[in-house]
């Protein structure tokens, strides 16, 4: 049976907001991080509909952070790691994966 990745709950996205161990940010990024305790690094994104009104903009962004992520999960540290996306971010996949791919090196090294 494949390992959920994805954080389950409000509370576990409350935990992270309230008290995270780790910031990192990037123009249209902010990344928190909480240790979890379970072993396996997890995800949550959050994106605001009023920043971003279309849900399948929404949805096409959640699932860039989402395969980038699970490019990168084996190499973070077990933890929640959820991903803000901030106003006027653009619809260009490769810029999105550049700035993705650069946010998850920064969270490793701190």
């Amino acid at each position: 049976m494949a390992v959920k990745r994805s954080i389950p709950s409000s509370e576990g996205f409350d935990r992270v907001f309230s008290t995270p161990d780790k910031k990192v940010s990037s123009k249209h990024f902010l990344l928190l991080s909480k240790e979890n305790g379970l072993g396996v690094a997890r995800i949550g994104v959050a994106v605001r509909k009023k920043d971003i009104r279309l849900a399948v903009h929404r949805n096409k962004i959640k699932r860039k952070i989402k395969g980038s992520f699970v490019a990168k999960a084996l190499n973070l540290a077990p933890a929640d790691y959820v991903v803000l996306v901030k106003k006027n971010i653009s619809q260009n996949g490769v810029m999105i994966k550049k700035e993705l791919n650069d946010l998850w090196d920064k969270i490793e090294r701190s």
